[in-house]
């Protein structure tokens, strides 16, 4: 089962979810997650919540088609699972051409395909529908966003915890009217509203093999290319025990503040931190928008293990400029000392499927 959406829609909250549902159903569950580089918040994430997970990274799941199949393959045999749950980088469309047929023609014999399903975050969709003037990304980013729903067999609407009814009606309203060919749900995966319905809708599905024969990949390429990555990694250490959700609200906030002072939009920026005993993880993704905790720690500890990842339009070295004062600036004000800080920053290649079945 693959599990799209654009950056910051929430798809491994999602993916979390639905494999809680499973494992509540007493069937086995194995993930693979995917990523430009590495050290990703994504795979620590459900890591920690005791799940099997492999990672792709270096490319998106088209660019590294075998690699795909191989981690699929080291799940089947090491723990049998029942479903594979699969998120492809956030970046990425054209998944039928490129993920669904080849995996038809080369395994239909080994495994069975649910529907395409893709998150939507309801901001992104509210610009979409009015093309507001209040985000600063560029055309570009629209038509990948565009060609993600397109090819969707389920488009999800998350986070309605956040929306009031009539927010929620009329967003899946736009959605069903403008995709026509695809089923619209909502959804809360943080509060785990709607899925079991979304369970349901893939388990009785089969995919659409939807492809994207009109795609244009200069556009499709200038789009990711308009996005600077960002991975690190840091420890974070206390003279007496530390308030690790106050240092990430203020590292984030201050990332915030700067990219919205140079009108570099936010795609998303995420952290997770990790304790001995406790976590936390917390994101943003808007530029307009506010630091959004998915889990806060519970006490006060004298260190973490911290793992960042920005997504947003701007250039890599301006990207590792502005973690580093973010970081400085922190944990000054948080009386925490930061070692061992690792990252890299990178634009994504142009995408160069393995394999591309299109009518």
């Amino acid at each position: 089962m693959v599990v799209g959406g654009f950056l910051g829609s929430g798809k491994t909250t999602s993916i979390l979810g639905l494999a809680k549902l499973l494992l509540a159903r007493g069937r086995k569950v194995g993930i693979v997650t995917n990523d430009q580089g590495s050290s990703l918040v994504d795979t620590a994430f459900l890591a920690r919540e005791g799940l099997p997970v492999l990672e792709v990274t270096g490319g998106c799941f088209c660019c590294n088609f075998n690699e795909l199949t191989a981690k699929i393959e080291e799940l089947a045999e090491s723990q049998m699972p029942d479903l594979v749950l699969a998120e492809p980088v956030g970046s990425c469309t054209d998944l039928i051409a490129t993920i669904f047929r080849p995996m038809d023609a080369e395994y239909a014999a080994a495994y069975n395909l649910y529907p395409l399903s893709v998150l939507a975050d309801p901001r992104r969709v509210r610009k979409f529908m009015l093309k507001s003037e209040s985000s600063v990304f560029p055309d570009e980013i629209n038509y990948l966003f565009e060609k993600q729903l397109q090819e969707a067999d389920i488009i999800v609407l998350n986070k309605i915890d956040a929306l009031d009814p009539d927010d929620v009606d009329r967003l899946t309203a736009f959605l069903k009217e403008r995709f026509k060919n695809a089923r619209v749900l909502a959804i809360s995966a943080k509060e785990g509203l709607g899925l079991e319905d979304w369970l349901s809708a893939a388990e009785g599905g089969m995919p659409g093999f939807k492809s994207l024969k009109d795609i244009d990949y200069d556009r499709y390429a200038a789009a990711e290319a308009l996005l600077g990555w960002m991975n690190g990694t840091a420890k974070l250490e206390w003279d007496g025990p530390g308030d690790v959700n106050s240092f990430i609200r203020a590292f984030l906030e201050e990332l915030r503040e700067d990219f919205k002072f140079r009108s570099n939009e936010i795609a998303h920026l995420k952290v997770y931190a990790i304790g001995e005993e406790d976590w936390a993880k917390a994101s943003v993704t808007d530029i307009n928008g506010q630091v959004e905790f998915s889990r806060e720690f519970g006490n006060r500890t004298p260190r973490v293990n911290i793992i960042i990842n920005l997504r947003v339009a701007a250039e890599p070295d301006l990207l590792e400029k502005a973690v580093k004062k973010a970081l400085e600036k922190a944990s000054s004000r948080e009386g925490v000392k930061a070692e061992n800080f690792r990252m890299e920053c990178f634009k994504p290649g142009r995408p160069n499927p393995v394999y591309r079945y299109v009518d």
